[in-house]
């Protein structure tokens, strides 16, 4: 059943949607007083909408619905791009998402309410306009390959999209739900359910010696316990890691656009499956104004939530190994040993650790050292192999037959899951790309990635794009190291860039991310808004703390002044350097008062769910 659009049409008491595509007559209602969702068949709603509605809107998708304080809210997807396909299934992008009223139009608010419901909207327009949302219409875009074909083996092809979707990954689950609890009484409104996942999509076609196939990357961003740098961190009770995502690299002889001289390699698809996360005990940087914040780590608290997440994924991927790259001495030093520790107290033959100090084995441009950890990773990497499939390119929409299953999975992390973990990720998917394309017969036993320049280009790229593309939904910015990624060299110009987004990194983390965590907070559910209660957007700051931040924009418009317009003339006249003396010296006096006594005040922390330091 496959859904291209939907139609809305607002009625006084009613919302209208419709599949203007595909093989259900069904249509959803929406009642705009109480929000109450049902479905109708089409031929059942004639008489009751024959009027002409109050007006229409066209849309890709639905996302949810959300329920504010005026009552509910569609989210709909009314721009889309085609970013690239996994064998015959088409993967968008989605390029617009709006939040439109489904609320009846007599639901007035007033004064603190109509304030915080055009909060609540800032906050949902902010969430959803990152490009980084992927859907499929005809394939569960949140499951790796592997795990689409075990689910076509135990419940068949005909299952609604969102019945075998992975429950981390299915994003919008949340916002979903009422459409879910329809379809579960009435599944031809599946149709209307569109799983959609957060984080990376690209797919580039790759031409060896006149065979053609599609490489494609994906990075699908976990739910479960998702927020901003400072504001999600470890685990929580339920063994749930901050900044949790699976990567997938697909190697697609399936795709339209391939072809070889091969017939044997037509309708074969090859994947292999990495994941991140932050280090799965109970641990927190707590923004202080400082550049490096206080570094907090709870060790004994931490076993059980140590080993549910490890429970979970074994049971997930079969056997793990977890890569440990934090630094062995100074700041990360607690984390390093609080991971060795829960690591050899959890007794399981699925499991074992390595700690590889990323910054020292590395330092001084050393980048190829990192194979060191490849090599001494080669014997897993071996064991576990990757996903071969291959479908009868007749029917590449039929299930295929597994030829290789991949039995376990290598799960990294740094401090923040990001900089050295994107290096160390796309480093091994080159070693098993390679081992990939030569086990099909593409590449012979001495050919190397580096042998073909295109191709190196290609997955240096891409897989900085994903670098990025994970740090900015986490940090706010793109990712560091990222030259290296890009050209395999580490450069004088990319160390630049890593000190600018680092600098950015600091200003987002004490002064903007706490609002970002509220629009993720309230995106995924973790926050809901409950009509009669305190507003959460109260005013907390203080008239002194209001009087020190005017003052540094007194000082620094001063400075400002003097620097654009030099008393005397010029900047070193002995008068223009007295008064910039002077206001750089009240400026150090704020800044001092400030940080002794108002560094909790001024800094930016979530208002909507409670943060425990």
């Amino acid at each position: 059943m496959i859904l291209l659009s939907t139609c809305s049409a607002f009625y006084q008491s009613t919302v209208v949607i419709e599949a203007a595509r595909g093989t259900s007559d069904e249509r959803l209602t929406i009642d705009r007083n109480d929000g109450t969702v049902t479905s109708v068949s089409s031929t059942a709603a004639a008489p009751a909408f024959a009027a002409a509605p109050q007006r229409t809107m066209t849309a890709h998708g639905i996302m949810g619905i959300i329920s504010l304080l005026r009552g509910p809210y569609l989210v709909l997807i009314t721009g889309r791009e085609v970013v690239g396909s996994i064998g015959s299934s088409t993967v968008y992008r989605a390029s617009e998402i709006r939040v439109v009223k489904a609320a009846a139009e007599s639901r007035v608010l007033s004064g603190v309410d109509a304030f915080d419901e055009a909060t609540y909207l800032r906050l949902l327009d902010s969430a959803l306009a990152v490009n980084s949302f992927y859907f499929s219409y005809d394939m569960d875009l949140t499951s790796s390959l592997e795990r689409q074909q075990q689910k076509r083996q135990g419940a068949g092809s005909s299952l609604a999209l969102y019945k075998t979707a992975n429950d981390e990954f299915f994003y919008n689950k949340y916002l979903a739900e009422p459409l879910i609890a329809v379809a579960a009484s009435n599944p031809s409104a599946s149709v209307f359910v569109l799983p959609v996942i957060h984080g990376f999509f690209e797919c580039r076609q790759v031409m060896v010696r006149g065979t053609a196939f599609n490489y494609v990357l994906v990075t699908r961003r976990g739910r479960k316990r998702q927020g901003t740098r400072y504001f999600s961190r470890g685990a929580d009770e339920e063994g749930n890691v901050s900044n949790f995502a699976e990567t997938e690299q697909i190697v697609d002889f399936a795709a339209p656009n391939a072809s070889s001289t091969n017939p044997d390699l037509a309708g074969t698809q090859m994947s292999y499956v990495q994941v991140r996360g932050s280090i799965p005990i109970d641990w927190a940087q707590v923004i202080n104004m400082r550049y490096v914040p206080k570094l907090n780590v709870t060790v004994e608290e931490s076993r059980e939530r140590f080993n549910k997440h490890m429970m979970r994924l074994i049971s997930n991927y079969n056997d793990v190994v977890a890569v440990n790259l934090v630094n062995k001495a100074r700041y990360e030093k607690p984390m390093g040993d609080a991971f060795a520790k829960l690591s050899q107290e959890f007794k399981s033959p699925h499991y074992h650790y390595t700690h590889f100090d990323f910054h020292k084995e590395c330092s001084k441009m050393r980048w190829s050292r990192i194979g060191l950890l490849l090599d001494e990773l080669a014997g897993f990497t071996a064991k576990f192999g990757y996903f071969k499939i291959k479908h009868d390119p007749r029917a590449l929409s039929q299930a295929g037959e597994p030829l290789q299953l991949q039995v376990g999975v290598i799960r990294s992390n740094c401090m923040d899951c990001l900089d050295r973990t994107n290096v160390f990720q796309s480093e091994l998917a080159r070693v098993v790309l390679v081992k990939q394309l030569r086990d099909v017969g593409v590449f012979t036993d001495t050919d190397a990635i580096a042998n073909f320049t295109s191709m190196r280009s290609m997955l240096n790229n891409v897989w900085a794009d994903n670098a990025d593309a994970v740090s900015c939904a986490y940090s706010g910015t793109g990712a560091l190291k990222t030259d290296f990624t890009r050209t395999g060299q580490r450069t004088k110009a990319g160390a630049l860039q890593d000190g600018r987004n680092s600098v950015e990194r600091y200003i987002r983390g004490n002064f903007f991310d706490g609002e970002r965590q509220d629009t993720i907070d309230l995106l995924l559910g973790a926050f809901q808004v409950t009509p009669g209660v305190p507003s959460p957007f109260a005013d907390d700051q203080t008239i002194e703390s209001k009087t020190l931040v005017g003052a540094v924009y007194v000082c620094l418009f001063m400075l400002a002044y003097a620097l654009l317009y030099p008393r005397g003339g010029h900047w070193f006249c002995l008068s223009n350097f007295v008064f910039t003396t002077s206001w750089t010296l009240v400026l150090a006096l704020v800044a001092y008062t400030v940080m002794k006594s108002h560094t909790a005040e001024l800094l930016n922390w979530p208002k909507l769910t409670a943060y425990p330091y």
